[in-house]
């Protein structure tokens, strides 16, 4: 091998380690700050794995990309902040996850509902409203045909 491939290797294994560390410091954040965990074990209790896991994690070493996952689920946590530090920490549920929870029946009223939201707030911002023969639905739902939209997960 190179000096440069031994270089080059060299710098990924600390781009790694840095990318680790600040993996550690988000998950030693989100137990302190956000879930008030202030003891590493009763953070552990709540996930099903020792002390000792969490306080390596929050050093960067031993995180497996189910421990992510398990973390993000169980504290509904943004798994791409979690992941990445990407985005806020707090995952919020999007308005189709939940508008799936409701009978299909209900879509077009809810429709109506948000169209005359979304055309006030376009008012109140003083924009031009779109031409009412747009397409302002999901892509394949025409404006007010709801009843179309997929099944909800049962």
């Amino acid at each position: 091998m190179s000096r440069a491939e031994l270089a080059a290797g060299k710098k990924r294994e600390a781009e790694k380690h840095a990318e680790l560390v600040e993996l550690g410091k988000r998950i030693r954040y989100l137990r302190k700050e956000i879930l008030g965990y202030h003891r590493q074990s009763d953070f552990a209790e709540r996930l099903g794995v020792t002390r000792g896991a969490v306080g390596n994690w929050e050093i960067g070493v031993g995180m497996k990309r189910d421990h992510l996952i398990t973390i993000a689920k169980e504290f509904n946590i943004s798994h791409a902040w979690l992941a990445e530090g990407k985005g806020t920490p707090i995952a919020k549920p999007s308005i189709d996850s939940k508008l799936e929870l409701l009978p299909p029946e209900e879509y077009e009223t809810l429709y109506e509902h948000f169209q005359t939201m979304i055309d006030n707030r376009l008012r109140a911002l003083g924009r031009k409203e779109q031409n009412d023969d747009e397409d302002s639905g999901p892509p394949d739902v025409q404006a007010g045909d709801y009843s179309k939209r997929r099944e909800p997960n049962k």
